[in-house]
């Protein structure tokens, strides 16, 4: 732009284009130009700039003149900076907005006539349809070169035309490139409020950041209230939750302040009880109220969520603890513990009434779905050792308890049981009796040269298996081993097979291994089960 008898060299300022106006579906953007520094920083200065550069406003001519503060003597209205609609020629600027028939509309400018200009510049605000139609006129703003002063145009409305986005726009038609000022725009709209979701849901334990909040779209000057109701549900209000207040009806205060689909905390609490309950719900919906518009919060005469549900899942468990003694010695005792972290949340003590007597503790443990709780025993001092301890829990799904019992969805009732099977010392017995004497074929008699066949058996007259099973026999002196005589079964009748005298090869597992070592018997067995037994025989000669 050239100045009457002055030539200005104006530095090149391209600025990046800027994020898209969420705001504007309800509210004016950068309603006073301070989104740009006219040609950046340094003494007070101008710019024309194409209109996708300044946040928020586009004009017909796709270029807006912006000025500093005192540029050429004129001072912005507020702030810094303020805009010049004659840039080369006369423009409209205008913003889209999302308009609402019937509805109220208040606004604020000032505008200012420019020295060199038309002596009367005016400034037509306006609504208008998206291809610059005219819908309605609001305030038409004179300023004269005469009286060089902001004037400041202030009114209400009530908007007549169709529901949707339109134009709201600032409009002259002062020729040439002087003249109308334009600054401190307000407009005041309803905010568009709805509710973010229809339904949702979340535990008990979730005091409030699962429900559905207020959503708000526009821009308020003060602060205003929404009122909400509670319709119904099955939870109960000051029991399993509480509003602002207590009331089934009260207001949520949305602050000052410009919105975008903003949340907005409802206010609704959930109380987090111990009680094991069912799934509840609470269903409520918005009313308008004097300051608000319910209507969608990003699509512009799209439908509003006005009413919504909220089901509380509970979140609480039990688990009862139990001891089931197997051969138990009366007066035996154990305690079993349930821990949350380090802390012990319940202890459970159990005395052997009778060998097999099953002990429950009365008093179940309250738990949280979801949380990890360890398990433990301590067995009196005198016991250790004595016992097999195993522990199964019915009611969950988590069978493995070694790194602790984690409580999933829906399982509220949970047993858990240890068993403690008091472990029996196996019995060895040795029989023997004289197979030949060399003299006597029916009645052989252990003298001197005499075959003597030995017998020990191995049992397991417990309840649980033992492991890793070893016996070992020396002969006496006056004995002498007859090499590959020995043999396994599992008693000493139906001991019949044979085994070599060394501790290697296949016969060592199959399942009773024999090895000779002088004249030292070893015998082996990987287990021996809950009732069985196994047999080792051979065949020694009598010095």
């Amino acid at each position: 732009m050239r100045w009457q008898g002055v030539s200005l060299a104006v530095a090149a300022c391209v600025l990046a284009a800027p994020d898209p106006a969420i705001a504007q579906l309800r509210s004016l953007e950068n309603p006073s130009f301070e989104g740009n520094d006219p040609a950046g920083p340094g003494a007070p200065n101008f710019e024309v700039l194409p209109s996708s550069a300044v946040p928020g406003w586009e004009t017909t001519t796709n270029e807006i003149e912006l000025w500093d503060s005192n540029f050429n003597g004129v001072p912005a209205f507020a702030g810094n900076v303020f805009a010049e609609m004659n840039a080369n020629v006369n423009g409209t600027f205008f913003q889209n907005i999302c308009l609402i028939n019937g509805e109220p509309i208040s606004w604020t400018f000032a505008h200012r006539a420019r020295a060199g200009g038309p002596s009367t510049q005016t400034v037509r605000f306006q609504v208008a349809s998206s291809t610059g139609t005219l819908r309605q006129s609001l305030a038409t703003q004179s300023s004269r070169t005469n009286n060089l002063v902001w004037n400041v145009n202030t009114g209400t409305a009530t908007y007549s035309g169709p529901s949707g986005m339109q134009r709201v726009q600032f409009t002259t038609s002062d020729p040439g490139s002087f003249g109308n000022f334009l600054d401190a725009i307000q407009l005041s709209l309803r905010p568009f409020v709805q509710l973010s979701a229809a339904t949702a849901s979340s535990t008990e334990a979730t005091a409030s950041a699962a429900l559905p909040t207020l959503l708000v779209t526009g821009s308020l000057q003060s602060a205003i209230t929404v009122p909400v109701a509670i319709t119904g549900g099955t939870a109960v209000r000051g029991t399993d939750y509480t509003t602002p207040g207590g009331g089934a009806t009260f207001n949520v205060t949305i602050p000052a302040g410009t919105y975008f689909n903003s949340p907005i905390p409802l206010g609704i609490s959930i109380t987090d009880d111990t009680a094991i309950e069912s799934s509840e719900t609470i269903t409520f919906a918005l009313s308008a109220g004097s300051g608000v518009t319910l209507s969608n919060t990003t699509t512009c005469g799209a439908g509003a969520q006005t009413s919504g549900s909220y089901t509380i899942t509970d979140n609480d468990a039990r688990v009862t603890m139990r001891k089931q003694w197997v051969n138990a010695v009366p007066g035996d005792d154990t305690t079993l513990t349930v821990a949350r972290g380090a802390s012990g949340i319940d202890t459970f003590a159990s005395d052997a009434g009778s060998a097999g007597e099953l002990d429950t503790d009365l008093s179940p443990t309250p738990a949280v779905i979801g949380e990890t709780l360890t398990l433990s025993e301590q067995m009196a001092v005198a016991n250790l050792g004595s016992y097999q301890s195993a522990i199964a829990c019915t009611g969950t799904s988590d069978t493995v308890l070694s790194d602790g019992l984690t409580i999933g969805p829906g399982e509220t009732a949970i047993t858990c049981t240890y068993t403690n099977t008091r472990i029996i010392p196996l019995q060895i017995s040795k029989t023997s009796f004289v197979l030949t004497d060399g003299l006597s074929p029916t009645d052989p008699k252990a003298i001197p040269g005499a075959i003597i066949r030995y017998c020990i058996l191995v049992a397991n007259p417990g309840t649980i298996a033992a492991s890793g099973v070893s016996v070992t026999d020396t002969l006496a002196a006056s004995l002498a081993y007859i090499p590959g005589s020995a043999r396994t079964g599992t008693d000493c009748a139906t001991a019949t097979t044979p085994e070599d005298d060394n501790a290697t090869g296949s016969d060592e597992s199959d399942p009773i291994g024999t090895a000779f070592t002088g004249s030292t018997l070893t015998g082996s067995a990987d287990s021996l089960d809950a009732g069985a037994s196994f047999a080792i025989t051979l065949d020694a000669v009598l010095n």
